[in-house]
This record gives structure tokens, C-alpha cells and sequence, in this order.
């Protein structure tokens, strides 16, 4: 019994460690530090009245909780990016967890096609919204509606604002 214990706690233990070198690692690179989505944050997301069967991309999500959220809320078909490993693996075990058919994608979203997507939701830090803000507006559709999640991008205008914490955009 104690070594159950021991092992859970050195599992605790090595999880926080990889969280707190990816974040800080992340902070100095082109990688983005995980910042996960409160739930207060996400029952906003449920006054979108999004429409249902629509694809939708996260961009750099690390542990897809927000598109399980929208799998699960919207019925909304899925797609996530991210390349830190981590986070893929992490991601993973809670997809088999929770019974999600989340698909992740070892990916840098970056110059990829979004023209595919009907939403695109986001939660970056401003600093990161800045260098991708260019080439997510051309790389959308025109009906596409980007969900940002607590920050705004510089040069465009949300249609529409949630609680100051939901920014919409075309």
C-alpha cells in the first residue's frame, strides 16, 4: 500500500515538474505556455448558441479540455494542434478517460489551412495573439467566427464581447 502511494505521489510529482518546464520553456520559445480553461469560462461559451455539427479547430491547446467541452455541449466535430509531446500524451490519456473522440494533431498550426473550419477558438496570451493575428484573418474563411477566450487581438474588433471574457470575431 505505501508503494502505491509513493508511485502516485512520484507521478504527481514528475507531472508538475514537466507542467512547470514546459511553461517556463515556452515563456523563452515560439511555444506557448498552457493555461488551462476555467469552467466559469466555458458556461459563458454556452450562451454562443453555436450551431451544431460544425467543425472547429484549437489552436495550441494543450489538454483539449475546451473542445471536450465543446464536443460534449455543441456536438461540434474536432481538431486540435498543438506540438509540445507532453501535452499530446497528456491529452490522450484523458481522451481515453473520459470517452472523448477529441482528434489531436502533433502539429504547428501555423500556415496551415483554415478555410476547413466553421469555428476557431483560441485562448493565447497576447503576445502570441500579436504574431498570429495576420495570418489567422487571412487564413480563415469569411464566415468563419473565431472564439477568443479572455484576450483580444490588436488590429480587429470583435462583433461580439461576452462578459468581457468571450471575444467573437469574423
Amino acid at each position: 500500500m505505501i508503494y502505491l502511494l509513493l508511485f502516485i505521489l512520484f507521478l504527481l510529482i514528475l507531472l508538475v515538474w514537466f507542467y512547470y518546464v514546459s511553461f517556463i520553456k515556452a515563456l523563452f520559445t515560439t511555444k506557448v505556455p498552457y493555461v488551462w480553461s476555467f469552467n466559469r469560462q466555458l458556461e459563458l461559451i454556452k450562451q454562443l448558441n453555436l450551431t451544431k455539427w460544425k467543425k472547429i479547430i484549437d489552436l495550441w491547446c494543450w489538454d483539449g479540455k475546451a473542445l471536450r467541452f465543446f464536443e460534449k455541449q455543441f456536438w461540434l466535430k474536432w481538431v486540435w494542434y498543438d506540438i509540445n509531446t507532453f501535452a499530446i500524451l497528456y491529452g490522450r490519456l484523458i481522451n481515453k478517460i473520459k470517452k472523448s473522440n477529441v482528434i489531436l494533431k502533433k502539429k504547428n498550426f501555423i500556415g496551415k489551412d483554415l478555410k476547413w473550419y466553421d469555428y476557431i477558438y483560441i485562448y493565447l496570451f497576447p503576445k502570441f495573439m500579436l504574431k498570429i493575428e495576420d495570418w489567422i484573418f487571412k487564413a480563415k474563411w469569411k464566415d468563419t467566427i473565431i472564439i477568443s477566450n479572455s484576450f483580444v487581438f490588436k488590429k480587429n474588433k470583435p462583433f461580439k464581447i461576452v462578459w468581457k471574457k468571450i471575444y467573437l470575431y469574423r
